[in-house]
């Protein structure tokens, strides 16, 4: 295989694994707590609450439709990494995720991993649990069928939106849970999370891993994006203001909040706060006796005083008035 062929290869097998683990993610978002690629037992690794592990093994066919040449090749070794890793950690399900649709390369039973398929060993036609029996009896160690699952996820073509369909019809079926109402808020997950597990899932440290927390947190911004602040509040802001206010907003919520756990805190406080006034004017008094409590984790170099005011007031103003929207989401996936 010529070098840049082999690159291509290479390149397109992390990127099926990356688009696996977050489809694995979104389908354990309930229980996960944390995710890992390239980790200690498998390609892809979910912590769950229950102190129980979901391994997986990523196995990426290039011209997945057509070419069913290695296919039990990529079963074969699926099968022994699985059994290996559950020998390790406790396992609450062992998956081999590929994009073939015909993962046995085996006519009896293609017809029933047709689309996003799922099939546990004991689903699985009788032609292939065969197959699967045939190489688990010639393992060393012992795999647990009960716990096997066979789960193929269509991937193929350069075109992305082809290639990343039903990634994104996972991703909107999450969002559409949420009942956020932002439009572009799946596409924008779709990008981020890449990059997320991209970064994490390149570095050799195996202790690296992303909680459900780092991997929520770029709906939270999503949702209390500058935009969505209401006029009425902006027009205290001197015009002038407000421009470097929308020109470092996104920088300065993404890198110098503690994310996940300064939404948390800002909440608590607001729904501490007692006041004499109406419930309508509770919100601008808790800003405007508050803000400067919370004015640090806006203080990056080069930021004016007056800047850091501004952002942190609409920074918090979006966080309170969305509120039930962020209970609701931590509620949809059992964020604590």
């Amino acid at each position: 295989m010529p070098r840049s062929r082999r690159a291509d290869a290479v390149v397109f097998a992390f990127d099926f694994q990356v688009n696996s683990a977050i489809v694995l993610f979104l389908e354990n978002i309930k229980e996960v707590e944390k995710l890992r690629l390239e980790g200690n037992y498998e390609d892809i690794e979910l912590e769950l609450s229950s102190g129980e592990m979901v391994l997986a093994q990523a196995k990426a066919v290039e011209n997945a439709s057509a070419d069913f040449t290695n296919v039990r090749k990529n079963l074969k070794k699926a099968l022994m990494t699985l059994a290996e890793g559950g020998e390790k950690v406790n396992v609450r399900e062992l998956i081999m995720i590929t994009n073939s649709p015909n993962p046995f390369n085996d006519d009896k039973s293609r017809s029933v991993f047709y689309g996003h398929a799922h099939r546990q060993y004991e689903t699985l036609p009788p032609s292939a649990r065969k197959i699967v029996d045939e190489y688990l009896a010639k393992m060393d160690k012992k795999l647990d069928t009960n716990k096997l699952k066979i789960q193929v996820l269509p991937f193929e073509t350069d075109d992305e939106a082809e290639r990343y369909k039903v990634i994104m019809e996972n991703i909107n079926a999450f969002v559409g849970n949420l009942n956020t109402n932002i439009s572009g808020i799946g596409q924008k997950l779709l990008e981020t999370w890449h990059w997320q597990v991209f970064d994490n899932g390149g570095k050799k440290d195996a202790a690296i891993k992303l909680s459900k927390k780092d991997i929520i947190w770029p709906i939270l911004v999503k949702i209390t994006e500058i935009e969505q602040c209401e006029d009425s509040f902006l027009e205290q802001f001197d015009s002038g203001v407000y421009e470097e206010v929308v020109n470092r907003y996104a920088e300065i919520i993404n890198s110098h909040c503690e994310q996940c756990e300064f939404f948390i805190k800002i909440l608590s406080d607001y729904n501490g706060f007692t006041t004499s006034k109406k419930p309508s004017e509770k919100l601008n008094e808790f800003i405007e006796l508050q803000w400067k409590e919370y004015m640090s984790e806006f203080s990056v170099n080069g930021i004016d005083e007056e800047i850091q005011e501004a952002v942190t007031k609409i920074i918090m103003h979006n966080i309170i008035k969305r509120r039930f929207t962020i209970d609701r989401i931590k509620r949809e996936v059992n964020l604590c």
